[in-house]
């Protein structure tokens, strides 16, 4: 009886504590350089390597592994496909290059660091899935090709400081530098695209209330069965649980439900996609193991840092020869290498905020295909690099 209510508060505490990190990360401004992600796994690391916190490390584990195929549908229900493709043109061929250019970085990095470590394919699958969608997509492609715990620690950790050097630069010197070599944004392009922005969020703000109509609570049990389901079809089609196929059907039964109105307009799912992710970062911190962390760091920094920096020169090169204007490509490179909840800082950083919508649309869009790519690379990469 007594290990049963110790799990239990152990389990309490892990949904719970990542309110109070973000909390942490938002008010104390000595921590703001950290995202609430990384703070979690660098808390579920130390309490977990500290020794005198009886943890259950496999409940811990088993917990982590229930939460980003929950997280999945919630994140993706916000995603407005069609209304993506309805974007100017030049937006939709950028983020299309931000793909390109990351597909082809993670495959040179496989080709070049593939005699260092034996889960080259893997990471390579997982950067695609960052650096198209965010760290959501990582997670879920390195749970589906069973990466190691190392490995996928490091990763975010490599990805989080190169991802903070770029984030500085784009809201220092990057349109300026970058505004050497592609076209300026032009006024009446802005006028429009600000025109549309206001419109949207007009609509989104006499929206509020029919949102309140649908849920929060309907949407988190609508991703509990299609976990399920995922899991149920993975039972039916292999006779067990294939991580990999969960995390496929997941964001397609998420995906697809994004085009259904009422649910893409419940508030908060995006949010608590989030909140289920940061469980995971804490429980899956408290079974890594220090010692083992640090003797495989280096290389996998420097896959992460080839991978991104190969990327980011790659697309600047497309949005150059295809005269893609300077606001645009950094922020579709934003929506690629960040997510949408960078999209705001640095439309600020560049002074323009009519290209908030399409940043904004462009990342959650980037979640539902980063997952897809992702595998689909990683799997290529198995076969024919060796």
């Amino acid at each position: 009886m007594g290990i049963i209510v110790m799990q239990v508060i152990q389990v309490l505490s892990l949904l719970v504590s990542p309110y109070f990190i973000i909390k942490l990360t938002t008010t104390v401004k000595s921590l703001g350089f950290l995202s609430p992600i990384l703070l979690s796994y660098i808390i579920g690391i130390i309490l977990g390597n500290i020794g005198f916190i009886p943890f259950d490390k496999q409940l811990a584990m088993a917990l982590s592994e229930v939460m980003v195929p929950l997280a999945i549908p919630l994140i993706l229900f916000a995603t407005d496909f069609i209304g993506w493709l309805g974007l100017a043109k030049k937006t939709v061929l950028s983020f299309l290059f931000v793909i390109s250019a990351v597909v082809i970085s993670a495959t040179l990095a496989a080709v070049i660091f593939s005699g260092c470590f034996d889960e080259y394919w893997k990471l390579s699958g997982m950067l695609v899935g960052v650096y198209t969608g965010g760290t959501p997509n990582l997670m879920a492609v390195g749970m589906g090709l069973g990466v190691s715990k190392e490995v996928l620690s490091l990763s975010i950790a490599s990805d989080a400081i190169m991802g903070g050097l770029y984030f500085l630069f784009l809201l220092s010197g990057a349109k300026w530098l970058f505004g050497k070599v592609l076209p300026s944004f032009q006024s009446s392009s802005a006028q429009a695209n600000l025109s549309q922005f206001d419109t949207v969020v007009a609509v989104t703000a006499e929206e509020k209330g029919k949102k309140s109509t649908v849920p929060l609570g309907f949407a988190i049990l609508l991703s509990v069965i299609f976990t399920g389901a995922s899991v149920g079809l993975s039972q039916l089609i292999y006779g067990r649980i294939d991580v990999c196929l969960v995390m496929l059907f997941v964001t397609s039964l998420g995906w697809g439900a994004s085009f259904v109105q009422k649910i893409r307009n419940i508030q908060g799912t995006y949010e608590a996609g989030q909140y289920f992710i940061l469980v995971f970062s804490l429980a899956m911190g408290i079974n890594i193991n220090l010692s083992e962390l640090l003797n495989t760091g280096s290389v996998v920094f420097l896959y992460t840092a080839f991978v991104m920096t190969l990327a980011i020169i790659i697309h600047l090169f497309l949005a150059a020869f295809f005269r893609i204007d300077v606001d645009t490509m950094i922020i579709t490179s934003t929506a690629g290498i960040f997510g949408p909840a960078f999209i705001g800082p640095v439309a600020s950083g560049i002074k323009n905020k009519g290209v908030i919508l399409s940043g904004l649309t462009s990342g959650l869009v980037g979640y539902a295909v980063g997952n897809y790519l992702g595998f689909f690379l990683a799997w290529l990469l198995r076969l024919f690099v060796k």
